[in-house]
Order: structure tokens, then C-alpha cells, then sequence
């Protein structure tokens, strides 16, 4: 029998062609035989062999994780929250004893701005108005930091007042990973036991993809502490990005609908997408 593969997928959100899971399953698992079906939004859910709990926002609604739990295996069907308070090891407050560099985030997961294009999805021509508005408005007013950029301080006791004071934002200790004048981030993509590490720099403290200056060959080296708390979070399937200091590795980030654009060439691509199958054995 021809095996059913379901992906689960926001009412509102689809699935983008980019992402990560989409380019597997178009590229390799219908190829080799699988049925690709996208389940958008909660109603009239088909039987599947494996399902795929694909819902873009950093805390998943109750009734898309009770409709992952119908299914006898289902891929990060137990990952709710991967909110930086969850996930991050390395947050500070205001009053503790640290006082070294740190970073200023968003604590909801790609700067908030999933949760954003789905208020402005659901909520029509007022949401569209109240969100240009919040776009013009300091950061102290909104919680919304610039581009979803991070904020650089060399010392937590000048972070300003009114980071304290927003909720939608988290202070985190700033663990660099250098190489030379370089600054380092490993980004690890993983689908069940497979996965490749992706390690590049960058000249600024804030690495970004999009801004390195070069990268290692992919690699397949993942620091203990970072496989305990990838099991911690029960995340099968995902990305993180992570950091190796001096006080040992540190999660710094953890993406459950990771993207990539690249060709099916692309290495990471093939490594993954091997991972399917073993998911087949756990039902």
C-alpha cells in the first residue's frame, strides 16, 4: 500500500513553497512513493502513516497540537513553545549578578513576525491599519525590535530601562564563538536521526546567513549538550542554531519550520530527507 504522509498546517498560513518540509516532501518522499497531503487548517483530517506538525508561530494553538495527537506518529507533535524563554539557558534579568555583554531579542521566535502576518490574515483592513502603526512606533512603545534585529549592549547594566519593562523581549548573555577577528554560528538541521551542521561567519557580533563572509563544508559535529537539549524539547524535526564557547556549547535558538531555497542538491537536503523512514518504525 502506498504510504500517506500529512503535513498539518495553519488555517491561515498554507505552506510556502521555501520551506524546509515542502522541498523534502516535493523533491524525494513523493518520488519514492509517498502521498504528500497538506492538512490546512482543523477539519475533515485524513488517516496517515506519518504526520507532520507544521504550524509557523512560536506556541502552537491547543487545537492544532490535539489534532497532532489523533495521529499515531506525528513529527513534533509534543513541541508546543520554542518561545527564546523556553528554549535559551543563557537569559539574564535585571537584577541578578551578571554584568558582561548581552543581547536583546524577541522572546517569540523569528522576531514575532509569524504571529504578525497571521493577526494581519485574520484581522483584515483594521489589522493591516494597526500594524503599519505599530511600524512607526519605538520599540519601547511595541516590544518590536527594528527589522527583527537584535540588540548589542557591552554591559547589561546599560541595557536601557525600558527593556525591562516589555514582556515581548528577553536579555540574553552574549556567548561568542570567534575565530579570529570572525564571529561564528553553527546552524544545525535535523529530521529524526538525520541531519548536517552548517558552521559560517560573520564580521559582526549578529551572524546572519544572508551577511556571511564565508562557511565550513557541512559537517555532521553536534555537541553533546545541544543533542540532550534537542531531547529535552522533543523536537524531531527542526533547526537550531547554536553557539561553542569556553563554557561549552549553548542553544541559542530552535526553529521547527526551518526554510531552504536551495536546489535538491543541496546536501543538507539529501541528508534529511533520509530521516523519514525511521519515523515509520515507531508506530
Amino acid at each position: 500500500m502506498r504510504r500517506r504522509l500529512v503535513i498539518i498546517v495553519h488555517l491561515y498560513q498554507g505552506l510556502d513553497e521555501n520551506c524546509l518540509i515542502n522541498r523534502l516532501a516535493r523533491h524525494f518522499w513523493a518520488p519514492a512513493g509517498w502521498e504528500i497531503v497538506v492538512q490546512q487548517g482543523l477539519r475533515n483530517p485524513p488517516d496517515a502513516d506519518v504526520a507532520v506538525l507544521h504550524v509557523d508561530l512560536t506556541v502552537v494553538p491547543d487545537a492544532y497540537m490535539a489534532l497532532a495527537a489523533r495521529y499515531p506518529v506525528c513529527i513534533n507533535g509534543q513541541v508546543r513553545d520554542i518561545s527564546k524563554r523556553v528554549v535559551s539557558r543563557s537569559l539574564v534579568s535585571r537584577d541578578d549578578a551578571y554584568d558582561g555583554p548581552v543581547m536583546v531579542k524577541t522572546d517569540r521566535n523569528s522576531g514575532g513576525r509569524p504571529e504578525r502576518v497571521l493577526r494581519v490574515a485574520m484581522g483584515g483592513r483594521r489589522a493591516r491599519w494597526a500594524d503599519a502603526i505599530e511600524r512607526c512606533l519605538p520599540p519601547r512603545w511595541t516590544g518590536r525590535l527594528k527589522d527583527d534585529e537584535y540588540l548589542c549592549f557591552p554591559r547589561k547594566s546599560v541595557v536601557p530601562a525600558w527593556v525591562w519593562r516589555r514582556p515581548e523581549l528577553v536579555v540574553e548573555r552574549f556567548l561568542e564563538q570567534r575565530q579570529g577577528l570572525l564571529y561564528t554560528i553553527n546552524q544545525w538541521q535535523f529530521l529524526g536521526d538525520s541531519g548536517v551542521v552548517l558552521t559560517y561567519y560573520g564580521a559582526d557580533p549578529v551572524v546572519k546567513y544572508e551577511r556571511q563572509v564565508r562557511q565550513d563544508p557541512v559537517h555532521n559535529r553536534v555537541p553533546e549538550e545541544i543533542r540532550a537539549r534537542r531531547a529535552e524539547l522533543k523536537v524531531d524535526y527542526g533547526k537550531f542554531d547554536f553557539t561553542v564557547t569556553a563554557e561549552g556549547a549553548r542553544l541559542l535558538d530552535a526553529n521547527r519550520t526551518p526554510w531552504n531555497p536551495r536546489p535538491p542538491s543541496d546536501p543538507r537536503l539529501i541528508a534529511m530527507a533520509k530521516g523519514l523512514e525511521g519515523f515509520l518504525k515507531r508506530r
